[in-house]
């Protein structure tokens, strides 16, 4: 596995690349704690949790864009300047169209990538995303604190806030990387790149609601019931938004889709072997 920094426009950009089978190329956007720190150094941890989708396709995991100059960072990571900043990588290495693998802020970047580029997505994958954040709603509320926190550089608190919240409502136990990243790195290596993505978040110029009937792509929209970061009836909305996606609900899961939503990996690469 190898990782590339691609130059943007202000910055650059890390994609991390496993070859794979003869399917359709699949690009990997995590949530928004991709930007708590850069991809290389992380390989062994991608190369683990995307190796099996390799069977099919190669995966293409890309992180979010870092600033040249981190007061930068605002600009540079609002969706969709992020969006327009993978489209860019995708189209300098010559990958896609692609299949999109999205989860919780990657899916709005995931979103504006679809409208924007449409001739880039083939297909896509959302896990626990929303497409905007309403003024005056816990998910602001939530995102507000967590800001407060961060800018604060109360680092030990926001990741114990964290583990709290990405386990399902009412279950026992944390969230085991939150738990883990208050141990072994109490401040982030690229702060300003994850505070920048929760202040865009909140930004009205980021909600993609209006533009989800301009999909036209098959759409596998995934949600936990005990969400307690993204609650389910927002990523229902975005289902509901998009002709013909297809939404399922998993009622024990919470934030962690991807590592918690019952056969989630089978689910998923039966949806994305449709395509190939």
């Amino acid at each position: 596995m190898s990782t590339r920094a691609i130059p943007i426009r202000g910055g650059r950009i890390e994609i991390a690349s496993l070859p794979g089978g003869p399917g359709t190329p699949l690009l990997v956007l995590g949530g928004v704690e991709t930007g708590l720190r850069p991809l290389a150094g992380t390989e062994n941890v991608l190369q683990r949790r995307w190796e099996a989708r390799t069977a099919a396709r190669t995966v293409h995991v890309v992180g979010r864009p870092i600033p040249d100059d981190p007061a930068d960072a605002d600009r540079l990571l609002h969706p969709r300047v992020s969006a327009d900043a993978v489209a860019s990588v995708l189209r300098a290495e010559e990958i896609g169209p692609v299949a999109i693998e999205a989860e919780s802020g990657g899916g709005r970047i995931g979103l504006w990538l679809t409208v924007d580029h449409p001739d880039l997505v083939e297909r896509l994958v959302l896990s626990a995303v929303a497409s905007e954040t309403p003024a005056a709603s816990p998910m602001a509320e939530r995102l507000g604190a967590w800001i407060a926190m961060a800018e604060a550089g109360r680092w030990a608190e926001f990741f114990a806030r964290m583990a709290q919240v990405m386990k399902p409502a009412g279950a026992a136990g944390g969230a085991e990387a939150f738990e883990t990243a208050a141990k072994f790195q109490p401040r982030p290596a690229t702060p300003e790149r994850f505070i920048g993505e929760l202040r865009t978040t909140l930004d009205p110029s980021s909600f993609v609601t209006d533009r989800l009937g301009e999909i036209d792509v098959p759409v596998l929209v995934l949600a936990g019931g005990g969400d307690q970061v993204v609650p389910a009836e927002r990523t229902r909305q975005v289902g509901d938004g998009i002709r013909g996606a297809r939404f399922e609900l998993d009622p024990l899961c919470g934030h962690t889709v991807r590592s918690s939503f019952r056969n989630y990996d089978a689910l998923v690469e039966a949806f994305l072997a449709e395509g190939d």
